[in-house]
């Protein structure tokens, strides 16, 4: 592939990744509802399986890329399922299928349009194009682990999923057969409140994230300076609990006891916590951004918006705070903590400006 025809290719597949972030980032959600029914009913085949000994207790599922399925044009990830030996479990079966093609429009485009251009370029064949595509197929395939991610935890609540059989520590992925993959979903029942948080006081270095903390007590535990990103805390109590400076990006706090928690100078991009209560928690110099911040050169799926809903943030102070995007649909704002040039950059409800508490200080 000569260098000009390169460059061509590059910049072009830049603009469709970029294309897909702006899809992903306004219409992913809609698709929500159909990835769940998919999710319920493959779960139901699993429960099948089970129950007529063809398959064990599960400790892996896996959405599986396969390059034969993106050479052949087909926009379906391989649903797989693994004991705890995973890819050398001996019984590994494929319990169904997903289609992603609603994540894939641009990437079919790319295929297209170079294909169709290569004849303005000397010396270059449809095998070079097909290479470089099949190359490029894994930063559009991300995007699924991200919408899995999105969407598998209303899934993993239904009673199709609860009543698999599965081990104590089960994982999903997504991601490439036998390749690179991505952690959406965690379960681990054999963790307790002390064994962890002697673990965390190791303060490792990237143990910790996408780990299951979800149920212990954490309370006026110290979490700050770890990183913690797309761990989950569903559930946890972490009362008074110091997260100064931690890395939360993605990490989950549905339903979490977060009172007068200390989140200062944390990154929250796309930290999840519906349905939390954080009153009296503090947010200053906590910083979250939705999307991609650079639109120069694409790296990974952008971040989803940070989420309040349905969370009591009574008295919580998000003075010199900087939360992009956040959603606060639902939440109790009661005496939360704000400067008045700070309500512009936040989508609160008319209800919500006015229970809120507006210093100079």
């Amino acid at each position: 592939m000569t260098e000009e025809f390169m460059q061509y290719a590059q910049k072009l597949k830049t603009q469709k990744l970029f294309e897909t972030e702006d899809f992903f980032q306004a219409s992913a959600r809609e698709h929500i509802p159909q990835f769940q029914n998919n999710f319920r009913i493959l779960c139901e085949q699993i429960g099948r399986m089970q129950k007529d000994g063809s398959l064990g207790v599960l400790s892996y599922l896996e959405f599986t890329l396969l390059h034969t399925n993106v050479i052949l044009g087909k926009d379906t990830a391989e649903v797989r399922v693994y004991d705890d030996n995973w890819y050398f479990d001996s019984r590994q079966r494929i319990a169904g299928q997903f289609d992603y093609s609603f994540l894939s429009v641009c990437y079919r485009e790319l295929c297209s349009q170079l294909l169709s251009a290569r004849k303005r370029f000397a010396g270059i064949h449809a095998h070079d194009i097909h290479a470089f595509l099949l190359s490029s197929a894994s930063e559009f395939y991300r995007y699924v682990a991200a919408f899995c991610r999105m969407a598998i935890l209303e899934c993993t609540a239904t009673e199709a999923f609860q009543s698999l059989q599965r081990a104590d520590e089960f994982e999903i992925h997504a991601g490439e057969y036998m390749a690179y993959t991505e952690s959406v979903y965690r379960e681990n029942r054999t963790k307790n409140a002390k064994d962890a948080l002697k673990w965390l006081s190791k303060r490792l270095e990237y143990d910790y994230a996408y780990e299951d903390f979800s149920g212990l007590d954490f309370t006026n535990a110290d979490l700050s300076e770890t990183d913690l990103r797309y761990a989950d805390f569903r559930s946890t109590i972490l009362c008074g609990a110091d997260l100064q400076e931690a890395m939360l990006a993605g990490t989950r706090f549905h339903h979490a006891d977060m009172r007068n928690a200390d989140l200062r100078y944390c990154l929250l991009h796309e930290a999840d916590f519906t349905g939390a209560d954080l009153s009296g928690a503090c947010f200053s110099y906590a910083k979250a951004y939705s999307g991609i911040s650079s639109r120069k050169k694409w790296m990974a799926p952008g971040f989803a918006r940070t989420d309040f809903t349905k969370a009591r943030l009574c008295g919580a102070d998000f003075r010199k705070a900087a939360i992009r995007d956040a959603v606060f649909q639902d939440a109790v704002m009661d005496g939360a903590l704000f400067f008045e040039h700070q309500l512009e950059q936040y989508d609160l409800s008319a209800a919500q400006k006015k229970a809120v508490c507006i210093t100079s200080l």
